[in-house]
């Protein structure tokens, strides 16, 4: 997952729209569209902490994720491994992440 897929999954877990999200954050609608459309590393420091302020969130978070998705395994014939580490990985989360992660397989 994605730092903007994950952004929007814990917007949608706060009950919000990202129209209604970004009245909540004082900021314009298609700023937060270009963040969360782009890439999230390329926006206003002010922006990121804005969002991450209303989601509850550190910065650090966001970071981590990006890190995890680099350690994932690639090769072929892991998925029992694969399976382990994902389960792992669920089992860490936050009940808040573990909410926007029911949310976005709900949504497949």
């Amino acid at each position: 997952m994605t730092r903007e897929d994950y952004i929007k999954s814990l917007i949608k877990s706060h009950g919000y729209n990202l129209k209604e999200f970004s009245t909540q954050i004082h900021m314009p609608y298609t700023t937060l569209l270009s963040i969360l459309n782009g890439s999230i590393g390329g926006a206003a420091v002010d922006n990121v902490l804005k969002i991450c302020s209303a989601l509850h969130i550190k910065i650090e978070d966001l970071n981590q994720l990006e890190t995890e998705a680099e350690v994932l395994p690639k090769e072929h014939g892991v998925e029992p491994d694969l399976d382990t580490y994902l389960l792992k990985l669920i089992n860490e989360l936050s009940p808040e992440k573990r909410i926007a992660l029911k949310i976005l397989l709900t949504n497949m």
